[in-house]
């Protein structure tokens, strides 16, 4: 996959803000009067943001994985990291977010769902909420996006950080488990790959071998890679690295421990081996991720840049 077939900040055309060091970007047509048109969009991989999106009116048209989606009027749609997703033409009225995942997994800690909502990648969770709480949300993101448009200063990012936490609150507080629209898939295909991202979220810190979870089902490693291709369009080595990362990431970003514990907790032979592997997959060492990514020094760099 080429490297302009990645989602980023920059590659999301319109939005109303993007920020600083490619934290988040606010996305919507709400200006537009009546059910806009939105234009398609080709396919593109997310392997860093959380993605949210609530329909007002009218209905969006998205690929997620493969999987055709309508999201219809008082919806609200997430895309965790590692997901391909293509929008088509359609004609409706939303507004949408792009977060950092390591930023929506840190604010879901520190508002005390962490453990109703998880880390969390590969998969998708589609709801239809009440208009009540579609107001609520609405209303948050204009906060968000009011606060954007202000002259910078100093803690203006935890000034944001503090209104998505009240989103994220009030969107997992008030929404009702029978809100999910679920997609079945009975398929032992399925049931194989469900188990896999399974035993991958118990055992990741000391298994990384496709070998571990291949035997731990009861099939092949070529089994198992050809059926984890079928849904990622990723072997099975890469779908464990990349969930590796994802979880090491979010530690090096909250900074709960340094980057020698993380290496023992990870079950590296040496933290010289673990900065190879981060920077393998990242394309940077841990140091230059923790230099631009750290949660200590939010609010600390006055720098944004607007689109």
């Amino acid at each position: 996959m080429s490297e302009e077939d990645f989602i980023t900040v920059e590659s999301i055309k319109e939005a109303n803000f993007k920020s600083y060091k490619d934290k988040y970007a606010l996305y919507d047509n709400l200006d537009v009067k009546g059910e806009p048109i939105v234009h398609a969009e080709r396919e593109m991989y997310n392997t860093d943001y959380t993605f949210v999106v609530v329909v007002l009116h009218g209905t969006l048209h998205i690929i997620v994985n493969d999987k055709l989606l309508e999201v219809k009027s008082n919806d609200y749609l997430v895309v965790q990291p590692y997901m391909r997703m293509e929008l088509l033409e359609s004609r409706c009225l939303f507004f949408s977010m792009f977060v950092k995942n390591e930023i929506a997994n840190d604010v879901y800690e520190h508002s005390g769902i962490g453990k109703k909502v998880g880390i969390r990648c590969f998969c998708f969770h589609h709801y239809h909420l009440s208009s009540n709480l579609i107001d609520m949300l609405l209303n948050d993101y204009n906060l968000m996006k009011i606060e954007q448009g202000r002259p910078c200063y100093k803690m203006q990012e935890m000034t944001v950080r503090s209104f998505l936490s009240a989103y994220l609150a009030h969107l997992y507080s008030l929404r009702k488990d029978e809100d999910e629209i679920i997609y079945m898939d009975d398929s032992r295909q399925h049931k194989i790959y469900s188990q896999f991202l399974e035993l991958l979220g118990n055992f990741y810190k000391k298994e990384r071998s496709v070998q571990f979870y291949a035997d731990k089902i009861g099939i092949t490693p070529k089994y198992l890679s050809n059926i984890v291709h079928q849904y990622t369009r990723c072997s099975a080595s890469v779908v464990i690295d990349r969930y590796v990362i994802c979880r090491v990431k979010q530690m090096l970003y909250s900074n709960d421990v340094n980057i020698k514990t993380i290496s023992g907790l990870y079950n590296f032979p040496n933290q010289s081996f673990f900065g190879r592997y981060f920077k393998r997959i990242t394309g940077i060492s841990p140091i230059e991720y923790l230099r631009n990514n750290n949660r200590k020094f939010m609010g600390t760099d006055n720098k944004q840049e607007r689109s």
